[in-house]
């Protein structure tokens, strides 16, 4: 089935209109703030102008020319611009922020507003930039292994202490390269898992772009298999293609499907204890593929009988119908908790669940992993990406 044409203009609209809109209101704040000169107006109109220029052309070079991601030239140009979108995205949200908080302040001496106005504002844009700086290194030192045990009902004895380790979001791309990835396998590994599941949005551009830089996943390597299940970013990346590479790399890609992991038992009455390991499309997938709808009571479906049954799903928002349809335990990702603040207090809003453990109800958990890369700008202030390291244990 081909992609939803209407999606992908759409998807062109916001990343068109938004920054442009964006840029513009700063723009319009900003030179009401600080009193600018009718000079200064100009100089800050084609700074903007200019910044907004980046903000399309970055992303559409990357996409449509395919440039190299590791040159030089590319790898400069798309972090500077990335970069500069998460500044001036910090900067409007402060800057909304000071007009709402001024318009409720109670009036005082013109002079002093004047004086207190202008600079709030110079404090607020060096307070952003010092922000960015730092989100910028928090980035940089990478993923930080979250060790996690939980109980899990029903797990057989033949699986207690089963460790899994789950990335997610991983966003090899325009600005994470075959390094990054190179480090991110060796941690996973360094955890001995049982089990590896990677959950979604692992690239961000197509097979002809970025597989050279994807050597280093055919490392990946776990007793009872690597599994992965579709996040959003596949989708505006050549989801299919995709799931042909990583499939003749030996990962298994669950499509509304499951596979059972076995372990020998010594009770009379079994040969072997049974888990289930299944996976769903992207929540929002069928919106470019019709085809691709997730169903996790399909994922569930299972003739034999299976002790445990944990399910892949990229979005949280899968977890309702994975607690109905029976499963366990949901490992996610998608939200990146914000990735950066204040972000992060915005994502906190529109998602029910952002980062951590979740206990649904008496049967089903789920857990939300914060995102092992970052995607657009390079910065993960007060939010640090992570890399999960699960041991469960039978109740």
């Amino acid at each position: 089935m081909s992609p939803n044409p209407w999606f992908f203009l759409r998807l062109v609209l916001f990343f068109t209109v938004a920054p442009g809109t964006l840029c513009w209101i700063t723009y319009q704040v900003l030179q009401k703030r600080l009193h600018l000169s009718p000079k200064a107006k100009q100089v800050l109109k084609i700074g903007l102008g200019l910044l907004l220029f980046l903000l399309i052309l970055g992303p559409t070079i990357f996409r449509a020319l395919k440039p190299a991601p590791e040159s030089f030239i590319s790898t400069a140009f798309q972090t500077t611009q990335y970069i500069l979108m998460g500044w001036v995205g910090v900067l409007f949200i402060a800057l909304i922020f000071l007009e709402a908080a001024q318009l409720l302040a109670r009036p005082f001496d013109p002079k002093k507003r004047i004086f207190l106005t202008e600079g709030l504002t110079k404090g607020v844009i060096a307070g952003v930039t010092l922000s960015s700086g730092l989100g910028f290194w928090e980035a940089q030192a990478g993923p930080e292994v979250r060790a996690v045990q939980f109980k899990l009902p029903g797990l057989p004895p033949e699986f207690n202490g089963l460790k899994i380790t789950q990335i997610s979001d991983v966003h090899i791309g325009p600005l994470l390269h075959s390094a990054f990835l190179e480090r991110v396998v060796g941690q996973v590994m360094e955890t001995r898992p049982d089990l590896i599941f990677i959950t979604g949005d692992l690239v961000d551009g197509s097979v002809e772009q970025l597989s050279p830089m994807m050597e280093s996943l055919k490392k990946l390597k776990a007793p009872d298999g690597v599994f992965f299940c579709t996040g959003n970013h596949e989708y505006y990346s050549g989801v299919e293609e995709w799931i042909h590479y990583l499939e003749s790399i030996g990962i298994r890609v669950l499509k509304n499907s499951n596979q059972i992991i076995e372990r020998p038992t010594a009770r009379p009455s079994e040969n072997t204890s049974k888990i289930l390991v299944a996976g769903v499309y992207d929540y929002q997938a069928d919106r470019m593929h019709s085809s691709h709808k997730a169903d996790a009571f399909l994922a569930a479906h299972c003739a034999e009988l299976v002790s445990v049954k944990l399910l892949l799903a990229h979005n949280p928002h899968c977890i309702d119908d994975a607690a109905k349809a029976g499963f366990d335990f949901q490992f996610s990702g998608h939200t990146h908790a914000g990735q950066f603040y204040p972000f992060a207090w915005i994502v906190k809003g529109l998602f029910k669940h952002t980062e951590g453990h979740y206990q649904i109800n008496e049967k089903t958990q789920l857990y939300v992993n914060r995102g092992t890369g970052y995607w657009g700008p390079p910065n993960r202030l007060g939010n640090r990406s992570e890399i999960t390291a699960y041991t469960f244990y039978g109740a």
